[in-house]
């Protein structure tokens, strides 16, 4: 997009204030919900009575000198150095580590990682034996990813007692009741992430198992997309399905053919003395489908090598997410291909699934922990008080790049932001939160022997990222713009090389990890692409002996939920959701006396241009009680300047094609994944998810995900003044929300409405409100994986796929 020189003026025009954690102690640089609400209800021990026994502060010097724990046995760092500076990036919020970490370290139950995998194997002990590694886990505070297509599909033969299998999906629904049953740790629910990969028989039982509302609920689920599999799309070709008891083409069994076939030609044999009971997707599911799938005449044969139309398989995904964000996408050879070992040589670190919110594509039994740096604090102001922003520095540089090149503009960025963000204090955060998450593998006790076994082998960590939208903003940078696109992809390789940087030097002192001969670390001028990637531009050449490495993979991005917001700013590489919401929501929902609060960083924004707030904040309850709000687009320009709008911008303004151009930024120079929503407005159609899903994949990341907005769960909050809910009376009230979101016993167990119910039912004070939407917000971001994520977002429900 080409930006006048008068835009550009305008745009630098605008004073950006440098965002700062202040005040003297922990308490006063804490929110009052971080300090109030999310650290009491979640992270502070607390004693047999449930009553909380340390305050915030004790809570980080407990994490801080546990975690510094493994740095004793070294000289390299002094222990009372490691954890005052480890206390210092916590409590002043520009470093933060995952949930189990801040609960656990320095408590009974030193389970720290958040993201593991266990595979079940083709055999009846090892499915259940998986169960029971789960349930273990989820005590243990993690979340688990399976990969269901390694057991044989319905259908096919058990020579063990001359029946046949029952196919993955009945052994999903035992994950499923298990998981629905344990919170993990004590803390919060199970999250679990089925993976089936796009090959097997039962992909298509896969991707409709979730059609139904309240089916497999404690699951996200994706499918691996493999390059034989969308090429065979795109040229409209027929795909072979694979039996994975024996890695050949599936012969069709009758109970395969009686799923597919069109016709409806029912195998008796198939269905057993009740043939109503087994399953055909043309009679129990195509009516929910639209035209796309109308000229596919499925008709398979027993004991034929199995085939499907690419485009059949494609189209039912597509609809699916369309319909409610499921399945998602892994792009399995590409996350393969980009792993640190060679797959084909080293079959036994195959990658099969990932953790519940997609960022973490790990092996068998392989666990992740994860530590953020927070962005939005690391701006430069140059003892100013506001940035060098971005429109002020391409006016002075106009006749040095042409901006509208990619690869000047890429160029441009990353001088830029060696001007514009204090890089010496970034390489800090990034190389001691890389040392952090490194004694975190140390630190930890796991509930497997097998997972202690490889991480211990592995020690895979996941520094990641925290407040890229706020960051922008305070730069004078939209996001979805080109620049901000760029701008991802510096941000990106500053912290991957500064990562390696430090896992190197690691490795110097504390001995690489016990894989690195077998790893693409030891070899990489066999692998030059990759080592190019993975280094942020190293030259392989200069690496003909190897790069000495501590952490096999050191650089994810996590959606970071409720850390981000004890860390006061924007999730991951999200962008911000609302800028505005209700002061008063839940009890007579918006009424007569409704009040409208902005985001903090906005109003200091506006203030130190001079913008009266008090008129933005009218105007937007004007447009609220009108049910006209839209974002501070709605806001009229005379009252709130176009330019300022753009730069904050939020969720509903970008568009899916800038959320995948965001995402392959950032894909670029990561190790791991990145977990991030493409949101869609609810008009979008499937046209749109197909286009959304092709670009991701030619782009070349490595997993995806779509919401379309209100496809699911009702919206219960909402900014304008029009709800259905608002003329019921507080029982009818009640028990709709029961019948939308199921039995008394579900509701009462979900941390996502029990305290909005419970708030609406008593009828509390109005004051109370704005306290509970907050503690609602806390309660569901806390959620990290859980099915669906949600979170209350400026008033505004926000349903999203992963957290």
């Amino acid at each position: 997009m080409t930006t006048t020189k008068e835009e550009v003026k305008q745009k630098a025009e605008f004073k950006l204030p440098v965002k700062r954690t202040t005040g003297d102690t922990v308490e006063e640089r804490l929110t009052e919900n971080a300090h109030d609400r999310i650290l009491p209800s979640r992270y502070l021990l607390k004693n047999e009575d449930g009553e909380v026994t340390e305050t915030p502060k004790e809570m980080f010097e407990r994490v801080a000198k546990n975690v510094a724990q493994p740095d004793k046995k070294y000289d390299d760092v002094d222990y009372e150095d490691s954890w005052k500076e480890f206390y210092e990036l916590m409590t002043h919020q520009k470093f933060m580590p995952n949930s189990p970490t801040l609960m656990n370290a320095g408590a009974d139950l030193q389970q720290l990682s958040a993201c593991f995998v266990v595979h079940p194997q083709d055999d009846m002990d090892s499915i259940f034996s998986t169960v029971h590694d789960g349930a273990k886990i989820f005590q243990s505070g993690g979340g688990m990813g399976y990969p269901f297509h390694l057991m044989r599909p319905k259908g096919d033969i058990v020579s063990s007692t001359g029946g046949v299998s029952s196919g993955p999906m009945s052994f999903q629904q035992v994950f499923d009741t298990m998981c629905g049953t344990i919170k993990q740790g004590g803390k919060r629910r199970g999250a679990q992430m089925g993976v089936m990969k796009i090959d097997h028989p039962d992909v298509l039982r896969f991707i409709v198992s979730k059609r139904k509302e309240g089916n497999l609920s404690n699951f996200n689920i994706s499918v691996g997309i493999t390059e034989d599999f969308m090429e065979a799309v795109k040229n409209g070709e027929e795909y072979t399905l694979t039996n994975p008891r024996t890695g050949e083409p599936f012969e069709v069994s009758q109970m395969t053919a009686q799923f597919y076939n069109r016709d409806e030609e029912w195998y008796p044999e198939a269905a057993g003395s009740d043939q109503g009971k087994d399953d055909n997707f043309w009679r129990d599911h195509a009516s929910s489908f639209g035209d796309e799938i109308d000229d596919f005449d499925i008709h398979l044969e027993p004991g034929e090598k199995m085939t499907l139309p690419a485009r059949f398989i494609w189209e039912t995904l597509i609809d699916g997410a369309w319909r409610n964000g499921e399945p998602g996408l892994i792009m399995y050879d590409e996350t393969n291909k980009m792993h640190s070992f060679d797959t084909e040589k080293h079959p036994e670190h195959t990658i099969e699934a990932t953790n519940p919110c997609g960022e973490q594509p790990l092996e068998n039994y392989e666990a992740c922990n994860l530590g953020h740096i927070n962005l939005s604090l690391i701006v430069d102001d140059k003892g100013q008080g506001t940035a060098l922003s971005f429109p002020e520095w391409k006016q002075e540089n106009q006749d040095r790049y042409d901006f509208d090149e990619q690869t000047e503009l890429e160029a441009a960025m990353q001088e830029y932001l060696q001007e514009a963000l204090d890089m010496e204090e970034f390489e800090r955060i990034a190389k001691t939160g890389a040392r952090f998450l490194d004694n975190v593998v140390t630190m930890s006790d796991f509930p497997l022997e097998e997972i202690e076994e490889k991480v211990s082998s592995l020690r895979k960590t996941g520094l990641g990222l925290m407040g890229f939208a706020q960051m922008l903003i305070q730069l004078g940078i939209r996001y979805g713009s080109d620049e901000s696109v760029a701008a991802a992809k510096e941000i990106q390789r500053t912290i991957t090389r500064f990562s390696i940087e430090e896992s190197n030097r690691l490795a110097d002192v504390r001995g690489e990890f016990s894989e690195w001969e077998k790893s693409k670390w030891a070899n990489p001028t066999e692998h030059p692409e990759w080592f190019r990637a993975y280094t942020g531009g190293l030259n392989p050449k200069n690496y003909e002996d190897g790069l000495k490495m501590r952490n096999h993979n050191t650089t994810t991005i996590a959606p970071t939920g409720t850390t981000s917001m004890i860390g006061n700013t924007s999730g991951g590489c999200e962008p911000i959701y609302s800028l505005a919401y209700f002061k008063n929501v839940a009890k007579d929902i918006q009424g007569e006396d409704m009040l409208v609060e902005f985001d903090d960083y906005f109003i200091k924004a506006l203030e130190a241009n001079d913008v009266d707030v008090e008129e933005v904040k009218a105007a937007a309850q004007e447009k609220m009680e009108n049910n006209e709000w839209n974002g501070v687009e709605s806001i009229p320009d005379d009252v709130l300047p176009a330019d300022v709008k753009e730069i904050f911008a939020t969720a509903d303004q970008i568009t899916p094609e800038e959320h995948i151009d965001i995402q392959a930024a950032f894909q670029a120079h990561n190790h791991s994944g990145i977990s991030k929503t493409c949101n869609f407005p609810h008009e979008a159609t499937k046209d749109d998810v197909r286009e959304a899903y092709m670009r991701a994949y030619d782009k070349g990341v490595k997993g995806m995900t779509v919401y379309r907005d209100g496809t699911r769960e009702t919206q219960v909050m909402q900014t304008n003044k029009d709800n259905e809910l608002t003329d019921m009376d507080k029982v009818d009230m009640l028990s709709e929300i029961v019948d939308e979101f199921g039995s008394p016993k579900e509701l009462l167990e979900s941390n996502e409405f029990e305290e909005v119910v419970s708030q609406t039912a008593l009828q509390v004070e109005e004051e109370n409100q704005k306290e509970l939407a907050k503690e609602a917000s806390a309660e569901v971001e806390q959620e990290a994986g859980s099915t669906p994520e949600t979170e209350f977002s400026g008033g505004v429900r926000v349903t999203h796929r992963y957290e």
